[in-house]
Order: structure tokens, then sequence, then C-alpha cells
């Protein structure tokens, strides 16, 4: 009977699931004994590799170990990295030469122990799936944008873990291959203005965000930044010649983005690292010199635009801490040697300030017939005029950006194109949940494209000749919305996440249904969350997230009558669903076929100026 009784548990340990301590390597260590302060967290998913993130409370070495099976052991295999000071203890791996569509566990080791990353006891440990790479399979992912977690100004206490993320791990985790955080990944608490502010702010979140962390330790993740991420407006940071203003806190806040959020996104030619320094400038001179600078290895192409004159925050008023001369937004001629860079206008006084170089932040890539491209809508824009949104010298993307998207568009042989955008095109980002000017409801305050008009009227134009379906996937604001825009371009806004839903005023008061107007455009409402005008701004909990199905193949029986295969759609659909984040409930769903794009009896007019 005892043999027997062996026997069973053994077949038990061999087939569970769940995990057991690794026989092979020492204990397993709990989660802070290990050295681990957040983490693991996946990013940058293909059918062949995968990026694991860690933060460590001090500078080490570290081993990820991963297989297909557990235990996980000496045997499996291991890919080595490091954390370090210089990018606040925080360290990436990739795994590669992965086997497409399989599932592996995997593990942090530090001083040669593995440690427990499960956020409890009885859960699963840690996991991930591979992309398919077949030439064409079906596509889901999540998205959604706006999670602050500030302490709720109604009752008290925090947004300690946002329901959002924990529904969608529970309902959605086998379902979506990857999630999309699309802006305001953070609000400004724990800020001072200098970078260490801005890296407590991502570890507060990190820690307090229970459920975020839990999310992304098993789903990959991508993200873009929005205004809150960097640190209040930050109108003209691609605005060369413009002088003074709060939008030079920029790269302070990317250069902390980038460590604990854009390290999960791919990569292109014109992507590079923010860097900083300090300068000795010349009364008329075009150089920038700085002694201690190699600028040997930069590359001009990854260059957006070089500030000098960072800001600093003291309480609530934003201020220079030592009121630099030629403060402002410069952009880079030529790189000179390893000391000197050339740039434009010419500095108006002698002086030795500090200055930061920018870097693009935008990015795409490709699942299957899908093409996404992720655009910076903050850090690269002009100032904006409200007298006249209208004017065309005032810009979101800017032209290398602007550039960049058209050619991706143009070029490539996707049958989708999904834009992810943080701020809006067509929906409005008003001032009115907060001010009771009137007309605040019908004023863009200058977040998205209804204040840079003939930028966006450019690109819609462009987008509704290409012939496919595009889903602009936007944010910003707190609201989630359905609407179509032309007869192959749509704006799907997916949130809040977990911030506070704004009043309907905020969107500039749409119609819950029908068509309106966004600066001379005509657009067609096809539904969006109605939250009234008669309430508090702070009362408002109307969190969404959306799940997007991709349906490029069907499942069907085999002639023969044995197994099953997969059937290409003539026509593929794609359907995006919006789900009440705390009960995971479907709100609306949208469908859109390749159909739509070519032929359309009631398209919506595009509007003129």
């Amino acid at each position: 009977m005892k043999n027997i009784l062996l026997a069973f548990l053994v077949s038990l340990c061999a087939h569970s699931s769940e995990p057991w301590p690794d026989p092979v390597a020492n204990d397993v260590l709990p989660y802070e004994t290990a050295g681990l302060t957040h983490g693991p967290m996946l990013g940058r998913p293909t059918a062949n590799s995968m990026r694991v993130w860690v933060r460590t409370a001090k500078p080490v070495k570290f081993d990820v170990v991963y297989d297909t099976r557990l235990p996980l052991s000496n045997k499996s295999p291991v890919v080595a990295g490091e954390t370090t000071v210089a990018r606040d203890n925080t360290g990436v791996v990739d795994l590669t030469g992965l086997a497409a569509d399989t599932r592996y566990f995997y593990g942090v080791r530090i001083e040669g122990q593995l440690a427990d990353t499960r956020p409890e006891f009885h859960d699963p440990w840690p996991s991930f799936r591979t992309l398919p790479d077949a030439k064409l399979f079906n596509v889901a992912f999540a998205i959604g944008h706006c999670a602050s977690q500030e302490p709720s100004p109604v009752g008290g206490g925090h947004y300690a873990s946002p329901p959002a993320f924990d529904t969608l791990r529970r309902l959605h985790g086998d379902e979506a291959m990857f999630g999309i955080v699309n802006g305001d990944i953070i609000y400004e608490e724990l800020r001072d203005g200098k970078i260490d502010g801005v890296r407590a702010n991502y570890k507060l979140y990190f820690s307090r965000g229970r459920s975020f962390a839990s999310l992304f330790r098993g789903m990959p993740g991508l993200f873009t930044f929005d205004d809150h991420d960097v640190g209040w407006d930050i109108h003209g940071c691609g605005d060369v010649g413009l002088g003074n203003g709060q939008h030079l806190i920029r790269d302070i806040g990317l250069a902390a983005y980038q460590e604990y959020a854009g390290w999960a996104n791919f990569a292109g030619p014109h992507s590079g690292a923010v860097r900083f320094g300090k300068a000795e400038l010349k009364a008329g001179s075009d150089v920038l010199l700085d002694a201690s600078a190699d600028f040997s290895t930069l590359k001009p192409e990854t260059v957006s635009t070089i500030h000098i004159g960072p800001y600093t925050k003291t309480g609530d008023v934003l201020k220079r801490t030592d009121s630099p001369p030629n403060a402002g937004v410069y952009g880079l001629v030529e790189v000179l040697d390893k000391n000197r860079l050339r740039v434009r206008p010419a500095f108006r006084k002698d002086a030795t300030v500090d200055y930061s170089i920018g870097t693009h932040h935008y990015y795409d890539w490709k699942v299957a017939n899908c093409h996404f491209f992720a655009i910076d809508t903050r850090g690269e824009r002009s100032r904006y005029n409200p007298k006249d949104r209208h004017d065309p010298t005032l810009f979101l993307l800017g032209d290398a950006q602007r550039r960049w998207l058209m050619d991706g568009v143009k070029k490539t042989d996707a049958q989708f194109i999904f834009i992810i955008s943080p701020d809006p095109w067509v929906i409005y980002h008003t001032a009115a949940h907060v001010s009771k000017k009137p007309g605040a409801d019908r004023d863009d305050k200058g977040d998205g494209f209804p204040s840079f008009v003939h930028e966006r009227e450019l690109l819609l134009n462009f987008l509704s000749g290409i012939g496919k379906p595009v889903l602009i996937f936007t944010g910003d604001v707190h609201h989630s919305a359905s609407v179509r825009i032309t007869k192959n371009v749509w704006e799907m806004m997916c949130g809040p996440l977990s911030s506070t839903g704004h009043p309907l005023a905020t969107m500039g008061n749409p119609p819950l249904g029908g068509t309106w107007d966004s600066q001379g455009r005509k657009v067609q409402i096809r539904w969006l969350t109605a939250s009234p005008n008669n309430m508090p701004y702070q009362r408002i909990r109307n969190a969404y997230y959306s799940v997007v199905q991709v349906n490029n193949v069907a499942k069907a029986g085999r002639p023969e009558g044995a197994g099953y295969q997969w059937v290409a759609y003539a026509e593929p659909q794609v359907i995006v669903r919006w789900h009440d984040a705390y009960t995971g409930k479907l709100a609306y769903a949208e469908t859109i076929s390749t159909m739509d794009a070519k032929s359309t009896p009631h398209a919506p007019r595009e509007g003129k100026r």
C-alpha cells in the first residue's frame, strides 16, 4: 500500500502544473530575500524570443532560468544578466532561440538561489507563451490607457491594485498574446522634477499595483508614454527655437521611462538613448562643447531635439533651478567630433549649462497580417495655437515621425493597420472637468490632434486612401469610445484602466450616437461611455479595458474525418471588445472586416475647414 501511495505522489508531482522547489539548485528563496524589489516583467514578444526585466535592491548579476517543464533545474537553459546603478538597479535579458507557440516556465536566480516570484503562494509558477510562427493565424491582444493609482480624493486610501489588470489576467490571460498600456502608466506622485523622483514614482506604482505586476509577469507588455509619464504638459518639445518652458523636463521623465517601461518596446534604426551633460556655450556660436562627452557614438538619425536648461519642481511651482541663459529647444545639425556638436539656433550668451539630447521613442512591430505603429504624441510636438487650430506650422508628430509612419503604412503588406496613439485624433480633451469657464467643453486644450488639425487632416487623408482597415487606438481622455472617421479609419478609445472617469464634457460633449463635427470633420460616434456632466469628477468610476481579436483563420474538420485544419477567411475581421474592468462584462464590441475598407455605401463625408 505504501508503494502504491508513493508511486501516486511521484506521478502527481511529475504532472502537476504547480511549482515544486528546485531539487538540483539550492532552495527557492522568498522574493525579497533573493534581493528582488520589482519584476520579473515580460516584453518585446516574438515567435522565438522574449525579454525579461527585473529590478534589484543593489546592482547584481542574475540569471533567468527557463524551460518547457517544471521543475527548473541546473539542466535548464540560462541567460545571464546584470542590474546596474546607472539604470537604477534595473536590467533586462533576452531569451532567444525559443520554439514558437510554446509555453515556457521561467525564474530569476541570484547568487545561485532561485527566487520565488509568485505574488501569492497558491499562484502558478510564472510562465509565458511565445507567438506562433505560421504565415497566418488568429491574433489577440489587450489594450487600455490611464492607470492612475493616486490616493482617492473621496474617502481617502489608495487604488492599491487597479482591478483592470487582475480582471485581464483572470479572464483573458490565455487569450491575449500581449498587453498594451497606451500612455499615463504613472501620475505625479513622489516627483521632484529630477530623475530619481520619476524613478521613485515607477517603483511606487509597480509595488502598489500588485495586479499590474502580476499581469505582466505572465503576459508580455508594450508601452507608450503620455503627459503624466513625462511630468506635466510638455507642449513644444520638438519646436526648435522655442525658449523657456516646462517642456524642457521631457528627457528627465523619458530616461526613467526607458528604464521602467520603454525596455519592453521594439526598437528601430531611429531608436537611441537619452543623454545628459554639461555644455560650454559661447555667444553667437552654434557649437555645443562638452569636454566630458563622447559624441563619436551619437547617430544623428536617433536624435529628436536637444534641450538646454532643464526645469525642476519645488512644491507646486515649476521653475528653473539656476535661471540658465540660452534655455530652450535646439536642433542637431551635425556631429563635429568627440566633444562638439553643431546645433541651431546659435547661442545668445556665454554660459555653462545642463543639456539633454532626446531620442525617438516611436516604434513598430508586425504580428501575422497586423502591423502595429506606436507613435509619440508628446515628445516631438510643437506649441499649439488656441486661436487657430488649423495653423499649418503646428505639428504633433513632426517631420521625421510623420515620414516614418506614412512610409511604414505605405510599404507594409499587412491587411490591418493598428496605430497606437496616446492622444486622441477626433475626440477632444477639454478642461471641462476642472474648469467652469464658459465654453470650456468646446475648447480642446492642446492635448490631441483636434488642436493640430492641419497635420491630422494630412494623415487622415493619406490613411483613408490605402484601402485597408486602420484602427487608431487612443488614450489620454478617461473614456471609452468607438468612432468611425472615414470608411476605413476608426478611432478606438479604450479605457481608462483605473484613472477617475472624466465627464462627457471633457470629450467635447459628443452625442451618445450619431454624426459629430470634430474641427470641421464629420465623424460617426458609434458608441461611448456615458459619464454625466452633473456628477463630480471625483465620483465617476468607469474603468474599462479592451481585448482585440483578429479572425484570420477558422478551425474546420478535415475531409478524411480525422483531426482538423485551419482555413483562411477570404475577408478577415477584427473585433474590438470593451469590457468592464471590475467585472469583465462585455460593454460593447465593434467588428470591422477588410471588406469595409473597400466599399461602404454610407461612409461619413470628410469635412473641410
